[in-house]
């Protein structure tokens, strides 16, 4: 698929042939589907980071201005040459501080706790995802049910976090300044590279997924206990100390920050429990001729129990209900 006809129809200018390919291909596989939201989430944070952009030059431009205007005159004309001098200086400075700037979905779900540290929560339960920009451009997606910790302005050598729960980051490469992400059981290092954390504090158990680049995990006491490598996940169990590291469907299993809930090779009853955990509902199977077959299964939560049904249907020929509670 070429990215252009994407871009014609996130801009909302794509013909109905253009609409057709595109629906097609989305229905080709769930990477095409996962590709298509990556690029739509990327697009509309730079969409509204620069409308926030543009709003905080203007408004300091203008502040600049009055200041200038209530100088006398004599002042008044140094000022300017001085001003004139430095212009493009200025504007760089604007622009570094636009690029600085944290960008979140919903501005009451970030707190200011001092000037050293910024917490941006997802309080939700329904699957609602946060998406969040840091300081040094990485992108941070947050599941239901986290915290993440971070400074307004990262400084020094490392670019240090803190997460409760479960986030995707997508890092700014950057080799002198690794990204470290420290929850209550291990701490995650890296230098540039997509991956995903949740923690179950309860449990005492952490799982990591990487997508791209690499990644090493250490215990609290700084012991190195692996690294991974694109494609594998690795579930550390802080009360055994063990790691298992597997080899997973990565796509699947963060297609979450999209909204969306991936299976991958799974039988009929286990896409129907997810579907009744996920929901809060039971549902009867009518048939049980498919019970054995295994499927790749993707859904969009936000559709509902009855429309992810539908799909299941189209896909298997299978029959279900949702039982009344």
């Amino acid at each position: 698929m070429d990215d252009s006809i994407i871009y014609t129809y996130l801009s909302g200018k794509a013909t109905e042939e253009e609409k057709a390919q595109l629906k097609d291909w989305l229905n080709q596989s769930p990477k095409n589907r996962v590709y298509f939201f990556d690029l739509k989430a990327i697009l509309n944070a730079q969409r509204v980071t620069n409308k926030i952009n543009t709003e905080r030059i203007e408004d300091s431009l203008a502040r600049m201005n009055k200041r200038i205007d209530s100088i006398p005159y004599t002042s008044k004309r140094a000022i300017i040459n001085i001003w004139l001098k430095y212009a493009s200086i200025v504007a760089l400075l604007f622009i570094c501080v636009s690029l600085s700037y944290l960008y979140i979905t919903n501005s009451k779900d970030v707190t200011n706790l001092s000037n050293d540290l910024v917490v941006y929560t997802n309080e939700t339960t329904d699957h609602s995802v946060k998406m969040i920009h840091l300081s040094d451009g990485t992108v941070v997606w947050l599941g239901s049910r986290t915290v993440l910790t971070a400074p307004p302005v990262f400084t020094g050598g490392k670019r240090v976090v803190c997460l409760n729960g479960e986030a995707f980051f997508n890092v700014t490469k950057d080799p002198f300044h690794p990204f470290v992400i420290q929850t209550n059981l291990h701490e995650v290092q890296v230098l540039g590279t997509s991956f995903e954390i949740n923690t179950d504090e309860e449990a005492g158990i952490c799982k990591t997924i990487l997508m791209t680049g690499s990644v090493q995990i250490q215990d609290k006491s700084g012991n190195n206990l692996a690294v991974l490598i694109p494609g594998q996940q690795a579930l550390y169990s802080q009360k055994t100390g063990n790691i298992e590291i597997e080899e997973v469907d990565v796509n699947a299993l963060t297609s979450w920050r999209f909204g969306l809930i991936s299976l991958s090779n799974v039988t009929v009853n286990e896409i129907l429990r997810c579907l009744e955990e996920t929901y809060q509902i039971k549902i009867q199977m009518n048939t049980t001729s498919l019970e054995n077959c295994r499927y790749n299964f993707s859904f969009k939560y936000s559709k509902g129990a009855e429309a992810a049904l539908k799909q299941l249907f189209y896909i298997t020929g299978m029959s279900a209900s949702i039982q009344p509670q």
